[in-house]
């Protein structure tokens, strides 16, 4: 998306200077937003040019997951306008949207880097933000918080915000395992008492489809919640005759169509093969909710007020230089002929590609191993919970942080399945998942040994048990029948490459 131009009248600030209402504000009150430092009005009409001279940093910007468009570079206070113009209320008074412009920026600085795989920072969708053209309201929000972020240990905090949370917000580590921010925890929110409940009707046919098309086997017999979050929400649903035959509740969500099921604060009643589905809220209720800020900045809080009460022990500050520092290094292993780095994950991974290489009789371009820091890092970059410990795609591994790994599978046995997972996957494209992760399993713990006779019969792990495990075991479990699958049929074959 090209940043835009224009010569339009130039704005009346009431501050001395936009730069100057900048600065460094610290709350008073431990953990909560100064008051103080939202109190900033911009009038009249801006252009970017304006929105750019008050951008600490320029954001490369690229086209979502399975959509094209070139990567553009926006200042970030022009990217911060065009996401509250594609995420916000238009009509919501300007404490709620100087709010969600912070809410926005601070999810920008924390992410910067999501998609360094591709080439740029940040996607123009529901993976990361959704922008759309600035309006003269947005651009008011931006200029007025231009600078501002939400800390946590000094640092841009990860955080998230969400439609409409229905009255009650959700934690975030109930939707994204592992992520267990003080910051985004369940609590009541007393501004929804009059919305009316959203209802949806769909077909066991129809919920069928849709779990097959992420990859579930079977004949769908029923769909229960089994297990309800603290906010009410559910968190794991039953479904019978589906291999596998739970599922958690944001990937039924997505399965179905995040627009279609609006959220998992929901109720099912079955009649005959009709699923009766009644609900409230828009989206998975964590942090800040945009219809509900809206409602207070109606009846007089403040942006501050309300920041402090959907991230409550979040300071607000100015942004420092560039942003957020890069939460992981990336490291390039070297074909064999090259001598391998000095550092034991690099040496591992080389070691691990030329015995492999010979195993197989396949070779990949030199292997980008990107080591994470943390576990929010790994699922940002992976949409992977912390159960999962490497991502292979293409010629790069995504790795949890090296001590977790150690401790987990082992440092060189993770590394090993991961090179032969790449080095699998073209030949086994098109194949079910438990081919390509069991053949890796395989090869990364037996080497060039095959399999003497047939193991026991085994029912091989559909693709939704190895890509939407409900918990750490049921990963494991998965993932141990796939590579007896693998191995069985392997034995029968003699070439790995058969295998289907």
């Amino acid at each position: 998306m090209p940043v835009q131009g224009g010569v339009r009248a130039p704005a009346v600030i009431r501050v001395a200077a936009i730069l100057a209402a900048v600065t460094a504000l610290v709350s008073a009150q431990a953990g909560a937003p100064d008051a103080q430092a939202l109190r900033v009005e911009v009038e009249g009409d801006l252009t970017d040019t304006q929105l750019e001279a008050a951008s600490s940093r320029r954001i490369r910007l690229g086209p979502a997951a399975g959509s094209r468009g070139a990567v553009v570079e926006l200042p970030l206070e022009v990217y911060v306008a065009r996401v509250l113009a594609g995420e916000g209320s238009p009509r919501a008074a300007g404490a709620a949207q100087q709010a969600l412009a912070i809410a926005i920026r601070t999810f920008a600085l924390a992410n910067l880097g999501r998609h360094a795989r591709d080439g740029f920072d940040l996607c123009n969708g529901t993976h990361c933000q959704v922008p759309r053209a600035a309006t003269a309201a947005s651009r008011r929000s931006a200029l007025a918080t231009a600078g501002r972020v939400l800390t946590y240990a000094g640092a841009p905090a990860e955080l998230f915000y969400s439609a409409s949370c229905g009255g009650h917000s959700e934690s975030a580590g109930q939707v994204w395992p592992g992520i267990n921010h003080p910051y985004l925890q369940a609590a009541p929110d007393d501004v929804h008492d009059d919305e009316a409940p959203w209802r949806l009707v769909l077909t066991l046919d129809q919920v069928q489809r849709a779990l097959a098309g992420v990859g579930f086997e079977g004949r769908l017999r029923d769909v229960r919640v089994e297990e309800r979050s603290a906010s009410g929400r559910a968190a794991r649903l039953a479904v019978p005759g589906l291999s596998p035959n739970v599922i958690a509740g944001e990937p039924f969500r997505a399965a179905i169509g995040t627009t279609v099921l609006r959220s998992t604060a929901f109720a099912i009643e079955r009649r005959g093969t009709m699923l009766h589905f009644t609900g409230r809220g828009y989206g998975h209720g964590v942090g800040l909710c945009v219809i509900g800020a809206g409602r207070r900045a109606a009846r007089g809080e403040t942006a501050a007020e309300i920041l402090a009460r959907y991230y409550p022990g979040l300071v607000l500050a100015e942004v420092a230089g560039s942003g957020a520092p890069a939460s992981s290094a990336e490291r390039t292993v070297p074909r064999e002929a090259d001598p391998p780095p000095g550092t034991e994950i690099d040496r591992i991974a080389a070691a691990a590609h030329a015995s492999l290489s010979a195993v197989l009789g396949v070779s990949l371009a030199p292997i980008a191993v990107r080591v994470h820091d943390s576990i929010e890092s790994f699922r940002q970059a992976t949409g992977q919970p912390w159960w999962v410990t490497s991502v292979a795609e293409g010629t790069s591994i995504d790795l949890l942080p090296p001590a977790l790994v150690a401790q987990r599978d082992g440092l060189e046995s993770a590394i090993r399945t991961a090179v032969a997972e790449l080095l699998v996957g073209p030949a086994l494209a098109g194949r079910p998942r438990w081919v390509r992760v069991g053949a890796a399993r395989h090869f990364a713990r037996h080497g060039a040994r095959q399999p003497s006779e047939p193991g026991p019969e085994v029912r091989c792990p559909s693709d939704a048990e190895l890509t939407l495990a409900i918990s750490a075991a049921a990963q494991r479990a998965a993932e141990a029948r796939a590579e007896a699958c693998f191995a069985r049929a392997y034995a029968r074959t003699r070439n790995w490459r058969s295998v289907r």
